[in-house]
């Protein structure tokens, strides 16, 4: 299951953000403060894409390891082969390169634009959020260039290059410079170092995903005024219960005092002011099956039936 922005398309490239001091602060024009709650709910967006993106990446990890669970030398074995190469694609798709950048990347961009490190000290949670990203993007990349010396220097593939020699070279083994180098060089145990580093990489990062993933949830209780999350959070309800272990309606009355209704209200309202009257209408009647004293829902309720009532007359007689 993944996430898809369906609102602007969004480059960190085109985000424009002039930065200057004052007083010893860090300051951002207000385009970008004007912008800002579309771009933290980008940024929610884009996470989400990536937990799962990078769940798909560990069950490949998870298949190279096979049942010997807790034993790197599975990651060396010839019938590995096939899974280093997922997780080697799987790992570019997310990181990318300078000149094409994966979503990875530009999320840790995004990222550091909405919580610059000018303004830590006002957002200790943003600052931690930063830091995260940060830490996953890094060991993200270390991941990757083990990941290529086992592609490329395993056991499974130096020893099919040594049997590519001696046909082409019609010499013994023992003859070619490869065994001589084993005399100076302990290539098995050096490489069974990185499938050891692999394992411990991955498990870095599943676990720099969760306190990211916690991170975010805790943040929501300072996020309410952003109608755009909020929206977001209902459209994405099924994986809202999936990342987080808990329905909607307790993620609402989180963030607004206990009270869910005003959760599916603020969702409401932010559908009513991009005019998708019928789904205005949807929240504000969930928002009464939480709160049936909901003055603001029993009126917009009225209201936007009369709207849909409107639009139905006016595109009917059109």
């Amino acid at each position: 299951m993944t996430t898809q922005d369906k609102g602007t398309p969004y480059s960190t490239n085109d985000v424009g953000i002039e930065r200057g001091t004052q007083g010893g602060r860090r300051y951002r024009n207000s385009w970008f403060d004007r912008q800002r709650n579309f771009f933290v709910r980008q940024f929610f967006a884009d996470f989400f894409t990536l937990t799962y993106s990078f769940q798909k990446l560990y069950r490949s990890y998870c298949d190279c390891r096979g049942s010997a669970m807790g034993s790197s030398c599975y990651l060396l074995h010839h019938h590995g082969e096939n899974a280093h190469c997922r997780i080697w694609d799987q790992l570019n798709w997310m990181i990318g390169e300078e000149t094409d950048k994966g979503p990875l990347w530009t999320s840790r961009e995004l990222c550091r634009r909405v919580w610059p490190e000018g303004e830590h000290e006002e957002n200790v949670e943003g600052s931690l959020v930063d830091w995260l990203m940060g830490a996953i993007f890094h060991e993200a990349i270390r991941l990757r260039e083990d990941v290529h010396i086992l592609n490329n220097y395993g056991n499974a593939t130096f020893k099919s290059r040594q049997m590519t020699a001696v046909r082409e070279n019609r010499s013994q083994p023992q003859n070619l410079p490869a065994s001589r180098l084993a005399k100076v060089m302990d290539r098995k145990n050096l490489i069974k170092r990185v499938a050891v580093d692999v394992m411990q990489q991955m498990e870095q990062l599943a676990f720099l995903f969760g306190q990211t993933n916690n991170m975010l949830r805790t943040m929501l209780t300072g996020l309410a005024d952003n109608f755009l999350l909020v929206r977001f959070l209902v459209e994405q309800e099924d994986i809202v219960e999936d990342l987080w272990g808990e329905g909607l309606a307790d993620v609402f009355a989180d963030m607004f005092f206990n009270t869910p209704a005003q959760g599916f209200c603020a969702a409401g309202s932010s559908y009513m002011s991009g005019q998708w009257y019928t789904r205005a209408l949807i929240m504000y009647k969930r928002a009464l099956e939480f709160d049936e004293g909901c003055d603001e829902a029993g009126a917009k309720i009225e209201e936007l039936q009369l709207l849909i009532q409107k639009n139905s007359a006016f595109l009917g007689a059109a």
